[in-house]
């Protein structure tokens, strides 16, 4: 069986904006897609330019995926994939093959989609959408069926800047052939540090059920420990964790004669210490002490249970009697454990305008108890002040009472959530039958809206057969974004790309970072014009210009990855570039005379040219320039030198 190479290269990270690479026999094809792209059994090959090669982009501690999808006109019962090590071309370093995983793209069948996304959805239900990924290399082809394998590789801290190569072997038995890997890692690295609080509430005894294990037991405490992992890996950092008494719950309590209570916290801190362990307790949701009644619009109060040692037995207890010293309780051992400036406790969950007098006060009982203990909560209206220490509205109630929101910034903390809502072609969410992208925008929405955490209610809600068609209530996927598998989560598609949107966030923030430095080291009167999250802020804007026009297209998202990691590079490398213009990147101004003012900093030594002309530059590396531009678009480049050593960057400004 012979192979025939059709393609065009694909930078994943944005190096390139194509779309596809292809590699066909007579009886056998792969070709790789995005991954925001979803394959369906019709999907064929894009034929272009002959290439074998896989090309892929990130900095350390990243992680990095490549979707390659295999189609043949003859049944293949086993095409087994196998991933070599990637070697540095200059540095020798190796990336070893343990640190490549190769899974299979299966699909859940949906039987409604999205409501009000007809526009936008990428398949009419009822259908098979690709969703999880399950741990096995072997993909079972159909004829003339298109199946997907996803490649995840990660790139370990400390890896040096290098094009590392290696393959990925396609085995069908009578047909194998080999893909060439290259790998560009960026003369950077990825924090281990979270810049963005992230939590997905996840329920135990949905873990429980699934995987057959009894809650609490040391089996039970196995498998959280494999989710606990996953969460980390896709960069969670929050977790919420149950505290209210009962003795089938994380805390139990007894009352003695004299009406002291007493606690049992070694569930609730085993379950803290795993969080420790892998990293997801940066915050500790505590939850909810109630829920909205929305026929009365007040908050009603959950029991708990204590064992009454008098009475010997366990009781229900009202709020009155189990919030204060269970309470009490929870944040002396959080103090002990030096958790408690982390913690965190919502009131009541989304608490509309009726319901917000009974949810204040609410508030006031806890605050009462624990006036340091920050309150948080996802929120349908605008009235917390005073209250809340983390504001949490729904995107598209954030979008809509802008106003109100951005007039009480000084008030607290500002994440966002979604859920349900907002369904319809609008805005971004997460849901399945949705095009890949409206997940990848999530956390750019993050940085361009200055909100420093984000909320989803569903990382395990499968309060139905996850592998069947969702809940009929709600959008397809809403409730949960992983499956259980044999031994631990098996991820799904969309859990993927929410991470690769996590890491633009990080590279945002590190952009940020980056230039903040330089004004820093530098003299303050010179550096007047430095703001460091202008330019993050212009790329950011390029992906999410506002919350109603956040980009469906992955050659934008790809191509505004290139420009972070071009002014990394220039903001952290040997010769240093740094620009700033006003008004800024891409913005429109009217017809004349039209000035735009252009400032910026090298390194001390370098010439600089700005639209073709030498610029002086001081002793400092500073430099301006004045442009009259003419009508119309100007894309205006700015080069530095020295030695042999060149930074530029551009900046386009619209004249009409």
């Amino acid at each position: 069986m012979k192979i025939r190479i059709l393609s065009f290269t694909l930078f994943t990270l944005a190096l390139l904006g194509a779309v596809a690479t292809t590699a066909r026999a007579d009886e056998l094809e792969l070709w790789q897609v995005d991954v925001c792209e979803k394959i369906f059994p019709n999907a064929e090959p894009v034929e272009s330019d002959a290439t074998s090669t896989i090309t892929l982009a990130a900095a350390a501690n990243e992680y990095e995926a490549a979707q390659i999808a295999a189609r043949a006109d003859v049944k293949i019962d086993a095409l087994e994939i196998s991933a070599a090590e990637l070697v540095g071309e200059k540095s020798g370093t190796v990336i070893p093959a343990e640190n490549i995983q190769i899974r299979v793209l299966g699909t859940v069948p949906i039987e409604h989609n999205t409501p009000r996304a007809e526009s936008i959805i990428t398949h009419e239900a009822p259908c098979d959408l690709p969703e999880v990924l399950y741990d096995r290399a072997t993909l079972q082809l159909e004829p003339n069926a298109t199946q997907t394998a996803w490649i995840t590789f990660y790139v370990p801290k400390g890896t040096p800047a290098d094009l590392y190569r290696g393959a990925l072997t396609f085995d069908g038995g009578a047909v194998k052939t080999e893909l060439t890997v290259e790998l560009t890692v960026f003369p950077f690295e990825l924090s281990d540090a979270r810049h963005m609080y992230l939590t997905n509430w996840w329920f135990p005894n949905y873990i429980a059920k699934y995987h057959n294990v009894d809650v609490w037991s040391d089996a039970f405490w196995s498998v959280v420990e494999k989710y606990f992992k996953d969460m980390a890996e896709h960069r969670q950092n929050v977790i919420l964790v149950d505290w209210a008494p009962d003795s089938d719950r994380l805390v139990s309590a007894t009352r003695d004669e004299n009406g002291k209570w007493s606690f049992d916290f070694s569930r609730f801190e085993k379950m803290l210490d795993l969080g420790k362990k892998y990293g997801v307790t940066d915050r500790i949701e505590l939850e909810h002490i109630g829920g909205i009644n929305r026929e009365d619009h007040v908050v009603a109060f959950s029991n708990a249970v204590v064992f009454d040692k008098q009475k010997g037995e366990n009781v229900t207890v009202g709020i009155d009697e189990w919030l204060e010293p269970s309470l009490k309780a929870v944040c002396d051992l959080l103090r002990k454990r030096g958790e408690f400036d982390r913690a965190m406790i919502h009131i009541a969950d989304e608490p509309y305008i009726p319901d917000v007098d009974s949810w204040r006060a609410a508030s006031d009982k806890v605050r009462a108890i624990e006036p340091e203990l920050k309150q948080i909560d996802a929120i349908e209206s605008t009235h917390f002040e005073d209250k809340l220490d983390v504001w949490v509205p729904k995107l598209s109630h954030f979008d809509r009472w802008r106003s109100a929101f951005e007039a009480r910034r000084d008030k607290g903390e500002f994440w966002y959530y979604i859920c349900c809502h907002p369904f319809g072609s609008t805005y971004p969410n997460r849901f399945m039958d949705l095009p890949g992208a409206r997940v990848r925008t999530l956390h750019w929405v993050n940085y361009a809206e200055n909100l420093v955490g984000f909320l989803h209610w569903g990382y395990n809600y499968w309060s139905v057969d996850p592998f069947g068609p969702p809940q009929k209530q709600w959008a397809p996927g809403d409730a949960y974004i992983v499956y259980p598998g044999e031994n631990g989560p098996l991820d799904s598609v969309r859990w993927e790309i929410q991470r690769e949107s996590v890491e633009d966030y990080e590279y945002l923030k590190l952009l940020e970072a980056s230039v903040a430095k330089i004004k820093e080291e530098s003299d303050p009167e010179k550096a007047w014009f430095i703001d460091p999250k202008a330019r993050a802020m212009e790329l950011a804007h390029r992906v999410a210009p506002d919350l109603r026009h956040t980009t469906l297209d992955f050659n934008v998202i790809n191509e505004t990855r290139r420009e972070i990691v071009k002014e990394i590079e220039n903001a952290t490398g040997e010769l240093r570039l740094v620009v700033q213009t006003y008004p800024e990147d891409r913005s429109v101004a009217p017809i004349g005379p039209v000035l735009h003012e252009l400032y910026g900093v090298t390194s001390p030594g370098a010439e600089v040219t700005v639209y073709g002309d030498k610029v002086p530059v001081d002793e400092d590396g500073f430099f301006k320039k004045q442009l009259d531009l003419p009508e119309g678009e100007t894309i205006v480049e700015i080069v530095a030198t020295r030695g042999d050593k060149t930074a530029t960057t551009t900046r386009t400004f619209i004249v009409e």
